[in-house]
């Protein structure tokens, strides 16, 4: 069972990096990327970025809204879609400005491109007997996270990134 719920928060959180990141960077070489700056310091941050924010993401971003659409809606074939849109929607807003100072451009991005792949992960997840849709996606985010944060730490030890 955690051999499955692996795989498939890890198959999303590698589509997630494969699209997100490439396009993070043409958004920020084209000068509409972030206008904040990191703070190599802040590892309390770091383990929230991996641990806490997940879990309370999920919760309240793809859970939460998936489970009272369907109780407004029930199983109509618009659900999915509304679904969809009540979780990428407020995950998009979250993800602007804040401590990195993310532009609208780059909070858009993480919010569809990750929205989505969080979502689809939930999705997925709920479809396979005895997974945890709610884990599998916290998992999966943890996992994108994490990757994200550790690549960067590399870019900012190597001199790519201040």
């Amino acid at each position: 069972m955690a051999r499955r719920m692996f795989r498939i928060a890890g198959r999303y959180a590698l589509i997630n990096a494969l699209i997100a990141i490439p396009l993070h960077l043409l958004i920020n070489a084209a000068g509409f990327g972030a206008t904040g700056t990191w703070k190599p310091g802040a590892m309390a941050s770091v383990a929230l970025g991996v641990l806490l924010a997940p879990v309370m993401e999920t919760f309240l971003f793809f859970w939460l809204p998936i489970v009272l659409v369907r109780k407004v809606l029930g199983q109509r074939a618009v659900t999915p879609f509304v679904a969809w849109l009540v979780c990428v929607g407020p995950f998009s807003f979250t993800h602007y400005g804040g401590s990195l100072g993310r532009s609208a451009l780059t909070a858009l991005c993480t919010g569809l491109v990750g929205g989505s792949c969080f979502y689809f992960c939930f999705r997925t997840a709920e479809k396979d007997v005895g997974i945890s849709p709610f884990w599998t996606t916290a998992l999966c985010h943890a996992l994108f996270n994490g990757a994200v944060l550790g690549a960067f730490g590399v870019a900012y030890v190597l001199g790519f990134v201040s």
